[in-house]
């Protein structure tokens, strides 16, 4: 058979794929380089069912954990938590679930031991309004209350689904609003508040039994079951296996019971806390209070509901640093008692009763991160003191050659001993910068430092009433490296700025990364962010500046010592700020200044009539290290390399195309647009990543129902226009784009570029999937074309293939599914060939990637027996040489 050119260049490209992924994960080789950590979230029900807990969490997420060490027996992720929300769980011999919408929601069930799906309905709702369900002796109760007209009440079978009847309407015109009322067992219970919300003394409490065909409706006024006085009234669940609620005013909480249609209020202290639970037909409330002795920090007190009596009354070991607990699940088994605790800060504790002993913990606010930072550790004690050597205030001989006396006797002495020359933490830095922390700041308000090496918790911090910021529709809080760990003795020193979920002004938080060490704590400031940089110039304590804008355009400087540092260069400063809500960008100088830092507008880009979905920049160290690409013909295209160019994405409904996608590259500094696209019949979710000199951005198109993406390269041209420092003002022509489509055979939830220290190594693509995967993809594959230039392997050159190929060998995280990925964070090592990978979401997962492979260090399996064997040979070798050649050139001279 006579082979074509054609299918030798086909066999070609298929050698070239294979060759480059053929360095796949060996089995010895995984949790190596990687860890994973799991998580489920914020438990919202949970109970303790044969040596397991059963929970459900708020990021809807249904899990068994192992009631001995807390780990993870099974999981499972259920729908989007922003359009479904789970609103009962039901344990019998199987798990019940229901996930609840506006306009329907899903029956399941679930073996217990294998977390395995057995069944599911799903039932529609007619009517969109919100629903509550009970469960009663195997009987599914479906509440749809409308106010101040009637309840419908449907019953189904809970094995099969099926319902038992036609809906019972129940006429309800005592309902005021909806959020005053709940459901206990099979009570519906609602508030009708007096004359003002503040005065409760003439309003009424109805409740009725759903399940009851005397129709009786019951009424109570709430001034009987809570006195006379003044205030709010608010009305709030309570765990317990009997119908009930809490009615709290001013704080201070009543618990109130429904025995035999008739309501029962007693006051107790600490109630907000409490559950309750039937031992021994007779109801037990446990709660927690402060413990009065200064070694423990909480109280856990078991109490008789009918006589009030305490039970039991045990101080736990209580973590310091964890928020404030609330029992989430109890469990009692003759003299033993379980209690499974949850925090303000989303943290899950297993505590056991009469010891008092918390067994694990699990710190579930990981699951939702918001901020990272990869800090670079400080050197061992022995490189700081050899640092340090040759470092004197005096310039006198004696004194300096004392000093190198005294510290050279040290550095024999602290190796002669061992250990001390080493942190007590093992947090130094190694040879190539592969071991760092990471520093990740959660919704909770809670700051973490995690170890690259074991991915353990270094330390944590808890900030109190402190929420993320909004941004683009994703929370997030603005993280900045101030100083690293290199400049010693000084420590290094990140700053925070979240928002006050109270006041929702500005939170700022400084604190060395390295040890959680904060001198100031938690600083409340009485603005609002707008935008916040890190200035690029330090201090004489070679720390950078953080410029943070208020609402009101006011500027402000931290820490205030580098102000004067600043105002020398605050005239090159430029910053934007990003409207969302008028769909505007707005661009800001500092040229016109006084010594109050007043901002003067400089430029407007208006583009209303659609919506700001997406914007991406620059990582601010990523460096470039080619100017130009290199054509065949061996002359350079070269790059249009614009550090201040911002990557805008919107979207605008039309008529005719449904919904049109805009990318706009903006510069930064002039607001001049370099370069605009559309696309028509697209919508999102839209992704964007900017690097060097091009753009990648990713979106569904509804026409061809398929999610591509969409590469744009940017060119100066043959001649270059500057050389060595680009400017934004001394832009003359706009650049060359060249563009590229392809299609994705998957669904992306992030994209990232892999970063290395001087940018020689290959830029690879990271794509976030929705399966969990991570798929590292070179540039190469999504490189544009160019139409007059030849493409293919002498020209290292792949030809166009419409659609990417995602073999599963370039997949980073190989099987560990990552459940939905929020985001990719990329770091440098110290070696060139190696990038830091994080990758976020319901899980964490961390691994280190090299694009072009490790071509600056030697492999693993590098065999040093036989080099030095060979080296040895060869020295032996030329020895003898030299010696047989001196006693030849002897011999020859005597001739």
């Amino acid at each position: 058979m006579k082979m074509t050119p054609q299918i030798v260049f086909g066999v070609q490209i298929i050698l070239f794929l294979c060759t480059h992924y053929s360095s796949a994960l060996y089995e010895d080789q995984v949790g190596k380089f990687d860890w994973k950590r799991s998580f489920i979230g914020k438990v919202k029900h949970a109970q303790i069912e044969n040596k397991k807990i059963i929970s459900v969490t708020h990021e809807n997420v249904l899990a068994s954990i192992n009631l001995k060490d807390g780990k993870l027996s099974w999981r499972q992720l259920l729908e989007d938590p922003t359009e479904y929300e789970i609103k009962l769980l039901h344990i019998d011999r199987d798990i019940y679930t229901i996930s609840s919408s506006l306009d329907n929601w899903i029956l399941r069930s679930w073996d217990i031991s294998t977390g395995s799906l057995l069944t599911e309905k799903n039932v529609i709702i007619e009517k969109t309004h919100s629903s509550e369900y009970s469960v009663t002796n195997g009987i599914l109760h479906h509440v749809v209350p409308f106010a101040e007209s009637h309840l419908e009440v449907t019953s189904y079978y809970l094995l099969t689904g099926d319902s038992t009847g036609p809906t019972n309407k129940i006429s309800a015109p005592w309902i005021a609003d909806v959020s005053d009322c709940l459901l206990t067992k099979t009570y519906y219970v609602c508030i009708s508040r007096g004359i003002s919300t503040y005065d409760y003394y003439s309003g009424q409490i109805y409740y009725r039994d759903i399940i009851s065909r005397n129709g009786f409706v019951m009424i109570k006024p709430i001034h009987t079951l809570l006195g006379e006085g003044l205030g709010t009234v608010e009305m709030r669940t309570f765990n317990a296996d009997v119908p009930g609620f809490l009615l709290v005013l001013n704080n201070v909480a009543k618990l109130v019971l429904i025995e035999k249609d008739i309501l029962v209020a007693k006051s107790m202290d600490n109630i907000q806390s409490a559950v309750g639970i039937k031992n021994e037909d007779k109801l037990v409330l446990y709660k927690l209070e402060a413990s009065d002795n200064p070694d423990k920090l909480i109280r856990v007190v078991g109490m008789d509901y009918l006589s009030g009596s305490n039970l039991r009354s045990v101080d736990i070991d209580y973590p310091i640093g964890l928020g404030t607990p609330r029992i989430m699940a109890i469990s009692i088994k003759g003299s033993i008692t379980d209690l499974l605790l949850t925090t303000t800060d989303d943290a899950v504790l297993f505590v056991r009763l009469p010891e008092g002993k918390i067994l694990w913990t699990r710190e579930e606010a990981l699951s939702a991160i918001v901020a990272t930072e990869f800090v670079e550790l400080p050197v061992s004690e022995l490189d700081a003191s050899i640092e340090n050597e040759f470092k004197t205030s005096s310039s006198d001989i004696v004194s300096m050659f004392t000093h190198r006396l005294t510290s050279q006797a040290k550095q024999l002495s602290n190796f002669i001993l061992g250990s001390q020359l080493l942190s007590n933490s093992g947090l130094v830095r190694d040879e190539f910068g592969l071991h760092k922390l990471i520093v990740a700041a959660t919704r909770a308000g809670k700051v973490f430092a995690l170890d690259t090496l074991t991915g353990s918790i270094a330390w944590s911090y808890r900030m109190p009433n402190v929420k993320p910021i909004k941004m683009l529709g994703e929370e997030k809080m603005i993280l900045f490296m101030q100083r690293s760990a290199r400049y010693l003795p000084l420590p290094a020193q990140c700053l925070l700025l979240a928002e006050d979920s109270n006041s929702g002004n500005t939170v700022l938080f400084q604190f060395d990364p390295i040890t959680g060490y904060s001198q100031k704590g938690v600083e409340r400031l009485n603005y609002k962010i707008a935008q916040a940089m890190l200035l690029p110039h330090e201090d004489e304590t070679n720390t950078k500046a953080v410029l943070v804008l208020s609402s009101t355009n006011q500027v402000y400087i931290y820490p205030s010592s580098s102000e004067p540092l600043v105002k020398k260069s605050i005239s090159k400063t430029y910053l934007y700020l990003v409207n969302t809500q008028s769909s505007t960008l707005r661009g800001f100088n500092f040229h016109h200044t006084d010594p109050d830092f007043s901002l003067t507008p400089a430029w407007d880009v208006n583009l209303k009539g659609s919506k700001i979905v997406a914007l991406s920049t620059r990582h601010p160290n990523e460096r470039v290290h080619s100017q130009g690409r290199v054509l065949p013909d061996r002359s350079v295209y070269y790059k249009y390399v614009n550090p201040n160019l911002v990557a805008v994405a919107t979207l605008s409904d039309d008529p005719l195309h449904k919904n049109v996608l805009s990318i706009y590259l903006i510069d930064g500094v002039t607001g001049l647009v370099l370069y605009a696209t559309s696309h028509k019949r697209a919508k999102g979710p839209v992704h964007l990543v900017h690097s060097e000199n091009w753009l990648v951005y990713s979106y569904f198109n509804e026409r061809f129902r398929r999610t591509e993406v969409v590469s744009a390269e940017l060119y100066e041209g043959h001649i270059l226009s500057n050389s060595s420092v680009f400017s934004s003002h001394a832009v003359s022509l706009l650049p060359h784009v060249q563009t590229q489509s392809y299609i994705l055979p998957a669904t992306p939830s992030k994209l990232a570029v892999t970063l290395t220290e001087k940018g020689i190594t290959n830029k690879f693509l990271l794509l976030g999937l929705t399966n969990g995967a991570v798929v590292e993809l070179p540039w190469l594959f999504f490189q544009p074309r160019f139409n007059d230039i030849p493409c293919g392997p002498e020209e290292s050159c792949m030809p166009y293939m419409p659609e990417v190929p995602l073999p599963s060998e370039a997949v980073i995280n190989y099987n560990q599914s990552i459940g939905r990925i929020k985001g990719i964070e990329v770091a440098p090592a110290r070696l060139e060939s190696t990038s830091h990978i994080l990758v976020h979401g319901l899980d964490i997962f961390y691994t280190r990637v090299a694009p072009s492979k490790t071509f600056d260090v030697l492999k693993e399996d590098f065999d040093y027996m036989v080099i030095v064997l060979v080296l040895s040979g060869l020295i032996l070798a030329s020895y003898v040489t030299k010696y047989l050649a001196g006693k030849k050139t002897v011999k020859q001279l005597w001739k």
